[in-house]
């Protein structure tokens, strides 16, 4: 029986449904094969979400198979039942699962099939339910940091049912590293595999090699960890008691270091909408409904400065070849927006093994001051023994690069809503 935490996910058999959403589950190896004497036990827990249609009885041939999802532990464990790729009224389930590897090219987020439901339509369903309520990652830590500094501050010891929240989030905001482990390939190779991204990924890679310990470093896996505690701190809480006589003043309540928690704990929720989003753009092209087929990963990168927590957002493209016309290569666009230069925007692209960078900054200064500085980086780029295609500086405005805005084969709202 493995280790069950936030986030685990393992392969099930789906025993029965019980009363109030119950279901009993029995986990399976990652294989689906299981011999009698080896059967592992059955435990029950409660659905947090509706079973998909294609896990409703008579919609698998043979045993209901699943990939379950685990939302909370206590008080009671919770889980969210996913088809597993490949499942569906025919019969058959698929269990490879894509693992994170050196490099982005090497994972990707696994699609959960429902039914014959056309991919890129289940795309559209997810990314209408995740963005309304998604926050950016730089603004949540910046909050959660604030909030933290004021907990503290007003109650030195917090109270036993927030003893665990606040180590929680004191590990969730050092995963924001200072500006300058960003100013290295290594660092920032290091971040984007942390950046929650592949979570699920390193999870199944972890299960295969019969360990289901979250990432201590994964910015999703701390954000699940510190939304499970939000809500234990929560139903803990004891409610103010109530007085029959107007004139007699409360008793007086235990010091809580937190503010009520429903806002913090939407904000932490949607940190997690933002991630959800983030790995929902970064699906194979083909979910996406794209013929060209060009695979590509969307992320944010939280960093601290002085000035605070910002985000370094970006988009990694790998541009197939089409011989002879264009070669095969990569493009990258980070956007970041610092207290001295403003919006700003840098486009790499490696093409025919030729580097070309180009900048777009919305303040004149910031220009001007790039511009003054391209010399500089044409000789550092020298220094990396790379052949420089253009560098260029424009001044203009900087749109927002959001996944959100993304054009898929369907419009992301509803008309007949």
């Amino acid at each position: 029986m493995p280790t069950l935490e936030t986030g685990t996910r393992l392969q099930v058999q789906i025993i029965g449904q019980l009363a109030e959403r119950g279901v009993q589950l029995r986990p399976v190896s990652p294989s689906g094969a299981q011999s009698p004497a080896a059967r592992a036990p059955s435990f029950n827990a409660q659905l947090a979400t509706p079973l998909p249609s294609a896990l409703l009885p008579g919609n698998q041939a043979g045993p209901r198979m699943a990939l379950a999802e685990v939302v909370r532990t206590e008080p009671r464990l919770e889980v969210r039942l996913l088809p597993l790729p490949g499942s569906g009224p025919t019969g058959g389930a698929s269990t490879s699962v894509p693992a994170t590897g050196a490099n982005p090219g090497q994972a990707s987020t696994s699609l959960p099939a429902t039914g014959h439901q056309d991919p890129a339509q289940w795309l559209l369903r997810e990314l209408r339910h995740q963005i309304p309520g998604a926050r950016g990652l730089a603004n949540g830590i910046q909050t959660l940091q604030a909030t933290l500094a004021s907990a503290t501050a007003a109650a030195p010891q917090p109270g036993a049912n927030e003893g665990p929240l606040l180590p929680a989030m004191n590990r969730l905001l050092d995963l924001a590293p200072p500006a300058v482990r960003l100013v290295t390939p290594e660092g920032v190779h290091r971040h984007m595999q942390q950046s929650g991204l592949w979570l699920e990924a390193m999870l199944a890679q972890g299960a295969r090699a019969n360990g289901s310990t979250a990432p201590a470093q994964d910015l999703k896996a701390q954000l699940l960890r510190v939304a499970e505690h939000l809500r234990q701190a929560g139903e803990n809480r004891a409610p103010p008691p109530a007085t029959t006589n107007p004139s007699t003043p409360p008793a007086p309540a235990s010091a809580a270091a937190l503010p009520p928690l429903g806002p913090l704990t939407g904000l932490v929720e949607g940190m997690l909408k933002r991630i959800t989003t983030l790995q929902l753009q970064s699906l194979p092209s083909s979910v996406q409904g794209d013929d060209e087929g060009q695979p590509r990963w969307f992320f944010e990168l939280p960093f601290r400065s002085p000035q605070g927590i910002h985000a370094l957002a970006g988009q990694l493209q790998h541009e197939a070849g089409r011989p002879p016309d264009r070669p095969e290569g990569w493009t990258l666009v980070l956007d970041l927006d610092l207290q001295a230069l403003g919006p700003t925007r840098v486009a790499i692209a490696l093409r025919d093994d030729r580097v070309s960078v180009h900048f777009t900054a919305e303040r004149p200064e910031t220009a001007a001051s790039l511009q003054s500085g391209t010399p500089e980086l044409r000789q550092r780029l020298i220094g990396r023994d790379l052949s420089i295609g253009s560098v260029s500086v424009r001044e203009g405005r900087v749109e927002p690069q959001d996944p959100a805005s993304v054009n898929l084969r369907d419009g992301l709202l509803d008309e007949r809503a």
